[in-house]
């Protein structure tokens, strides 16, 4: 029993692989369902739904409508060209500093 007991302990990796190796074979799943290849591969009808009565087509046409409102009457005119406000923000940077400057008695 101690001779037993001595070879389980000096070979416990090759113990330990045996047993995995049994309870694999013999606690599997008997009946397996065979699965398709693709999980589309199925031939099930699509649902046409139309874009508008979808959760997301709804709320696609809610911000299409808050994006016209905010054009028209948020912006109205306003020129949004990128050089054009580009300058006006480094003009305005400069005339800051220069009112920094006037204000410290440079």
């Amino acid at each position: 029993m101690f001779a037993f007991a001595r070879a389980l302990v000096r070979h416990k990796v090759g113990v330990v692989a045996v047993a995995a190796f049994a309870v694999f074979v013999f606690a599997g799943p008997k009946n397996e369902d065979a699965a398709d290849a693709s999980p589309w591969s199925k031939q099930a009808p699509v649902s046409q739904t139309a874009a508008s009565d979808t959760f997301t087509g709804k709320l696609g046409t809610m911000a299409a409508k808050a994006g016209d409102y905010a054009a028209e009457e948020i912006l109205g005119d306003k020129d949004l060209n990128p050089v054009k406000m580009a300058g006006e923000s480094t003009d305005r940077f400069e005339q800051t500093a220069g009112a920094m400057s006037q204000a410290n008695g440079n």
